[in-house]
C-alpha cells in the first residue's frame, strides 16, 4: 500500500496493538474522546473548561523529552489553513519555541518537545498571543505564508473531480482554477487577519500534553493560570449537501490502468477510523474480494478521519492491466461497489475503543499528542443524514479526448449508470439458499457450491475447475479454524466447511458466520498462487493414477469415447495431459467463472433456523455483484457415444494391464438408482463380476434366462449349466461415472497382459446379456447392499449436507424396484452395440 501522510492526525491503516486494561468510558454526549478509568495502563484525561481550549493529558513513560500539540479546527479551505498555520508557526518560533506544523484541509496542529515543564506555560502564553494579535502587511508571517501558499499552489489536487473526495478527507490542496488570495496586497492581509478572527480562539483549538504523570501534572496547573484566550465557536464542519460522482484523466496511470476513490462522510468519528483500520488490514476482505474480481483491483490507500462533526472514511483502488472488455466503467463500477459494500460493513462494526487505542499506539510522543488533541476536538454529527458518498473514477488520457465543449469528462454518464446497476445488483441476494436444522450435533456444515459442475469444460481444459476448486481449498483448508474440503462432481464443485464451536462465548449464530464465511471467502474471494496449483495438480495426478491407473490413460480414452470433446462430464477431475499442463491463467478464470455464476448454498444447522440465515448473510458479503443473470453452460448439440473397442498404452515398467468396459446412461429420471442396483449386483466377492471372472461357466456362452425362469440361488449357480471356463487372474470393479449431463456405468479390470483381452471379453458379454440373465436374487442382493450402504452413508452429516444442497427429499419411501424394471433398464443401457471397451497395455 502507498504510504501517503494521514490527512488528519490519524494513520491510514489499522494498528495491531491494543491498550490494556479497563475499557474507557463513555466520550460526553457530543464529544468523541473520553478520559479512560483510574488505573489504566495507557491514562489519558480529557478536560473541558470553559473559555480556554479542551485540554487532553496523556500519561505515559520513556519517550525521549514530552511533547504539546495544539490543534486547531478552521473550518476554513487549504489557503486559508495553510496561511494561519504558518501565521502562528512564525510567531511561535519568534518567541523562542522549536515548533513545527503540520497542515490538512480545514486544520493545523503544531507540535513541541519540551524537556522542562518550566516551559509549558511560556508556550502557552506565546499560542494565545499568536491568536491575538492582528497579522500586519510585511511581517515575518505573512511572508512565510505567501511562500506556503506558493508552494500550495504547485501542487494541486490531479482533478478538480477529487475535490468532493478530498473535502472529506481533509486533504491539503487545491482543485483546478480554485481562487488564491494574493497576501502581498493589503486586501489579502485584511482577510488573512479576518480568518485569524474566525478561527483561532479557544472554542475551535485543542491542547494535548504527552509525558510523565508529574509532567502532565504540572502542565494541567500551567495551563489553568493562562486564561487570555479570545473566545469563540466551535467549527460548523459543513455536511455535503449530496452524493457526488466524477471521472477525470490522469497521466499518473499506464494506458490500460484505472483508478477508484470511494469516501463516505458518516455521523460517527470512531465509526470511521475504525473502519479504515479493517479495511487497511492485511487479508482483510476489500483486498481479498478486489483480488478475486473478474478484472482485479488493488488497495492502494486507506484513510480514515475523525472530523470535528461526525467523520470520513476512503479507499483508493487501481487495477494496471483491465482488458479491452468489459469497458473499464463496467470494471470500475463493480471495484467501487465492493467498496461501498465494505465500508459500510466495516462502519457497522463495534468502534468504542478506537480514540483511545489510537493514541496510545502512536510511537512519537509528537504524534501521540496530535491524536490526542484532535479526538478531543472531533465528534458525532447526531441528526445528519446517515452517510454522504464522493466517487471518482481516474483513467488514462484518451488518444481521441472529447472536445472542451463536452458536458461530461469521457465516459462520466457510463460509469454513473454501471455503478447504479452494480450497487442494485448489490443489494439483492445472490445464493440459492436450502437449510434443514439438525439440533444438537457436534457441528455447522456449509455446502457453497456451483450448479454447473464443469459444464462449460471441453477438451482442452478438462479438469481445470477441478485443479481450481483443489487450489483454492489449498490456500484457505484452515480458515478462521473451519475445516474446508473440496466436493467436486460433474454436476456441481464447490467447498464443504464445518467447525464446532470455539468455546462456550461464541453463540450459534457467529459460529454458522464463521463457517458460512470461511467457505464463501474460498469460493469468491481466493486468488489461486502458483504454489497452491502446483500441490493442487500433484494431488490431482496422484488420485486420477490411484484412481485409474498409469497416467490414468485407459480413463481418458473411455471418457472421450463416452463424451467426445467433453472428458470431464465423465471424470471431473479431468485427463492426465490437461491437468499436468494446465495454465495457472486458466485455472483462475475457471474459478472466477463459478464464483460469479449461479451458486446455491446449504447449511447444516445445529441449533436453530437463524443459525442459516446468519450464514447466509456472511456467505452473501463475499459475492462480487451480479451485473448480469449467468446460466450454466451447455454444448452445442448433442454429445454422442462412440461405442467400440480402443487400444492404448500403458507407461513403460506397468505391472498389470487394464481394461475399462462400460456404456452411456440414459437420462431417465430413475436411470441413477437402477444404475446404482446394477453396481450393487455386479460388486462384490459373490457378485456377478467374481462369477464371470473366476474357475464358474463362462458368462458368454450361459444361456438366456426367461423372466418366468426359477430364480437361482447365486451367480455362480445361475452360470453353473455353462460350459466351464478357466478361472483368470484379474480383478474387476463397477462404478458410476459422470453426472446428469453424462453419465457412465463402468467396469475397471486389472489383469496380466496375456488376459486382458479375455477378462475384458468376459464382461462385456456379462453387461450385454445382463438383461437376460438378472434374477430375483440377483435383485435382492444388490438391493441389500444399496439399502445397507444408504443406511450408512447418511449417518455422516457430509453425505447429509449434499442430499440437502441436491434437493429434498419427496419424503415418501422409495418405491421397490421389479425385475422387469431392472431388466428394462439393462437393455436400454447395456446393449451390445453400446458398449465402450478400452484396453490398455504396458509399453
Amino acid at each position: 500500500m502507498r504510504s501517503l501522510r494521514p490527512a488528519l492526525p490519524l494513520p491510514l491503516l489499522a494498528l495491531a496493538a491494543a491498550c490494556r486494561g479497563p475499557a474507557p468510558a463513555a466520550p460526553p454526549p457530543g464529544h468523541a474522546l473520553a478520559s479512560t478509568p483510574e488505573g489504566s495502563v495507557g491514562r489519558i484525561e480529557v478536560r473541558h473548561v470553559e473559555a480556554r481550549p479542551r485540554l487532553t493529558l496523556v500519561s505515559r513513560d520513556g519517550d525521549p523529552a514530552p511533547a504539546l500539540v495544539a490543534s486547531v479546527a478552521t473550518d476554513l479551505g487549504s489557503v486559508a489553513t495553510t496561511a494561519l498555520a504558518s501565521v502562528v508557526e512564525a510567531r511561535l518560533r519568534a518567541a523562542g519555541f522549536d515548533a513545527d506544523a503540520r497542515i490538512d484541509r480545514s486544520a493545523f496542529r503544531v507540535r513541541l518537545l519540551v524537556r522542562d515543564a518550566a516551559r509549558v506555560e511560556p508556550f502557552l502564553r506565546a499560542l494565545s498571543a499568536a491568536f491575538t494579535q492582528p497579522v500586519a502587511a510585511g511581517s515575518p508571517e505573512v511572508a512565510l505564508a505567501m511562500e506556503r501558499v506558493r508552494a500550495l499552489r504547485a501542487s494541486p489536487l490531479d482533478a478538480p473531480e477529487l475535490a468532493p473526495i478530498a473535502a472529506c478527507t481533509g486533504r491539503l490542496g487545491l482543485a483546478g482554477a480554485e481562487p488564491v488570495v494574493d497576501l502581498s496586497t493589503p486586501a489579502g492581509v485584511r482577510e488573512l487577519d479576518g480568518w485569524r478572527t474566525a478561527a483561532l480562539h479557544a472554542g475551535r483549538t485543542s491542547i494535548a500534553v504527552v509525558g510523565p504523570a508529574a509532567f502532565c501534572a504540572e502542565a494541567a496547573r500551567a495551563a489553568e493560570r493562562v486564561d487570555a484566550w479570545p473566545a469563540g465557536s466551535p467549527a460548523t464542519d459543513a455536511w455535503p449537501s449530496a452524493d457526488t460522482l466524477g471521472v477525470y484523466s490522469t497521466n499518473q496511470l499506464g494506458r490500460r490502468g484505472a483508478r477508484v476513490t470511494v469516501a463516505a462522510r458518516v455521523a460517527s468519528p470512531q465509526a470511521a477510523v475504525a473502519a479504515a483500520e479493517r479495511l487497511g488490514a492485511p487479508g482483510s476482505p476489500l483486498r481479498a474480494r478486489l483480488s478475486a474480481l473478474p478484472s482485479p483491483f488493488r488497495t492502494v490507500e486507506v484513510v480514515g478521519v475523525a472530523r470535528p462533526r461526525g467523520g470520513c472514511v476512503s479507499v483508493t483502488l487501481e487495477a494496471s492491466d483491465l482488458p479491452a472488455a468489459p469497458p473499464v466503467e463496467t470494471s470500475s463500477a463493480l471495484a467501487a461497489a465492493v467498496a461501498r459494500q465494505e465500508i459500510r460493513r466495516g462502519l457497522a462494526a463495534p468502534s468504542a475503543t478506537v480514540a483511545t487505542r489510537q493514541i496510545l499506539t502512536a510511537r512519537d510522543p509528537r504524534d501521540a499528542g496530535a491524536r490526542a488533541a484532535w479526538w478531543a476536538l472531533s465528534g458525532s454529527a447526531p441528526g445528519a443524514p446517515p452517510e454522504r458518498w464522493a466517487t471518482a473514477l481516474g483513467v488514462p488520457p484518451s488518444a481521441d479526448p472529447p472536445r472542451p465543449s463536452a458536458p461530461e469528462p469521457p465516459g462520466g454518464k457510463r460509469f454513473e449508470a454501471e455503478l447504479g446497476r452494480a450497487l442494485a445488483a448489490g443489494a439483492q441476494p445472490a445464493l440459492e439458499r436450502r437449510s434443514l436444522v439438525e439440533r444438537g450435533q457436534g457441528e455447522v456444515w456449509v455446502l457453497l457450491a456451483s450448479p454447473c459442475g464443469v459444464a462449460d469444460e471441453g477438451q482442452y481444459d478438462a479438469g481445470s475447475t477441478a485443479l481450481a476448486a483443489l487450489s483454492a481449498v489449498q490456500l484457505r483448508r484452515r480458515e478462521l479454524d473451519v475445516t474446508i474440503e473440496p466436493w467436486i462432481t460433474a454436476d456441481a464443485v464447490g467447498v464443504i466447511a464445518h467447525a464446532p464451536f470455539r468455546d462456550d462465548r461464541e453463540t450459534p449464530s457467529e459460529l454458522a458466520r464463521r463457517v458460512a464465511s470461511a467457505a464463501a471467502r474460498t469460493v469468491a474471494a481466493t486468488t489461486v498462487s502458483p504454489d497452491a496449483l502446483a500441490l493442487a495438480r500433484a494431488a490431482a495426478l496422484e488420485h486420477l493414477e490411484r484412481l485409474a491407473g498409469g497416467r490414468a490413460a485407459a480413463l481418458e480414452a473411455f471418457a472421450s469415447a463416452l463424451a467426445p470433446d467433453h472428458p470431464s462430464w465423465i471424470e471431473p477431475l479431468g485427463v492426465w495431459d490437461r491437468v499436468a499442463s494446465s495454465a495457472i491463467d486458466t485455472v483462475r478464470l475457471r474459478w472466477q467463472a463459478l464464483a460469479t455464476g449461479p451458486l446455491r448454498l446449504a447449511v447444516l444447522a445445529n441449533a436453530d433456523a437463524s443459525q442459516a440465515t446468519a450464514a447466509a448473510e456472511a456467505a452473501e458479503r463475499w459475492l462480487a455483484p451480479r451485473l448480469t443473470a449467468r446460466g450454466c453452460g451447455s454444448p452445442d448439440g448433442a454429445v454422442v457415444a462412440r461405442p467400440g473397442h480402443h487400444d492404448v498404452r500403458l507407461p513403460e515398467g506397468t505391472s498389470l494391464a487394464q481394461a475399462l468396459v462400460g456404456a452411456r446412461l440414459p437420462a431417465a429420471p430413475a436411470a441413477h438408482d437402477l444404475a446404482e442396483l446394477t453396481v450393487a449386483a455386479l460388486n462384490g466377492s459373490d457378485g456377478l463380476l467374481a462369477a464371470a471372472l473366476s474357475a464358474a461357466a463362462s458368462p458368454a456362452a450361459a444361456p438366456a434366462a426367461s423372466p418366468a425362469a426359477a430364480p437361482a440361488a447365486s451367480p455362480a449357480a445361475a452360470l453353473a449349466a455353462s460350459p466351464p471356463a478357466r478361472p483368470l487372474a484379474a480383478r474387476a470393479s463397477a462404478r458410476l461415472l459422470g453426472g446428469t449431463r453424462a453419465a457412465a456405468l463402468a467396469v475397471e479390470i486389472r489383469a496380466p497382459s496375456a488376459e486382458i483381452g479375455e477378462a475384458s471379453a468376459r464382461v462385456k458379454a456379462l453387461l450385454a446379456g445382463l438383461a437376460q440373465r438378472a434374477t430375483d436374487a440377483d435383485l435382492s442382493r444388490a438391493a441389500g447392499h444399496v439399502a445397507r450402504h444408504e443406511r450408512d452413508a447418511l449417518a455422516e452429516p457430509r453425505r447429509r449436507l449434499i442430499d440437502l444442497w441436491r434437493g429434498p427429499a419427496s419424503g415418501a419411501p422409495p418405491a421397490r424396484i421389479t425385475l422387469a424394471a431392472w431388466r428394462a433398464f439393462l437393455s436400454s443401457a447395456l446393449g451390445a452395440d453400446a458398449i465402450v471397451t478400452v484396453e490398455a497395455r504396458p509399453d
